[in-house]
């Protein structure tokens, strides 16, 4: 499962911004021990605007981190299909799934039977305020097969991809993995297009395809 990380150089400066102000504020209070509290007035006041314009920016940057979430995507996989020659209702596919740091970006052939193809994958959907934080919602692409036009069951079975989705439905079941109040909801969700050369994306809580 890969859950995408959003962090950027607004996030280091509200950081920054609110160990800043922390810090004034403690030294503020051991001085004013010393010295009386028109240190801490003098310190504090500046203190609190440091924690105002923290407080102000962290609101800024929430929204826009929301919005980004909201309608970010994340390009998960490349695809290719050909009919092949004098064959009905059957497909070459050329599927790269890409990778991150700790996962190998992959260049999958595969003979898939029917007209179009399907890419399923594992969406873990997060509660929109920890999308806010930089996270984006975890994916896992699982499953590739085909459908025929005519609505006519295809007999080839389904394609397992990335170790398949046994266990991540196991563990819906059992809310093994079900870590409230973080995640909104898991379920699998898939794409269907006909022949031709897409990219495949993943939305905040859907998998998506637009032509290549």
């Amino acid at each position: 499962m890969v859950f995408p990380v959003s962090f950027g150089w607004i996030q280091v400066l509200i950081a920054v911004l609110a160990i800043g102000a922390i810090a004034l504020l403690v030294t503020a209070l051991f001085k004013a021990r010393k010295v009386g509290f028109k240190v801490l007035a003098g310190r504090g006041a500046g203190a609190i605007s440091l924690i105002f314009v923290a407080v102000v920016i962290l609101w800024i940057t929430t929204l826009l981190q929301t919005f980004l979430g909201l309608t970010g995507e994340i390009k998960a996989a490349h695809i290719v299909t050909t009919p092949v020659a004098g064959q009905e209702h059957l497909m070459d596919v050329d599927l790269t799934l890409y990778g991150d740091k700790d996962h190998d970006e992959q260049h999958l052939k595969y003979q898939v039977e029917g007209d179009m193809w399907v890419l399923q994958a594992d969406i873990v959907e997060l509660e929109p305020w920890v999308n806010a934080l930089g996270f984006n919602s975890g994916y896992k692409v699982t499953r590739i097969y085909g459908q025929r036009l005519d609505g006519i069951a295809t007999k080839q079975n389904q394609i397992f991809l990335n170790g398949g989705d046994g266990d991540f439905f196991k563990d819906m079941k059992n809310e093994t993995w079900y870590t409230k109040p973080f995640v909104r909801s898991a379920y699998g969700n898939a794409v269907i297009a006909t022949g031709g050369s897409y990219d495949v994306f993943i939305s905040r809580d859907a998998i998506k395809t637009r032509p290549a």
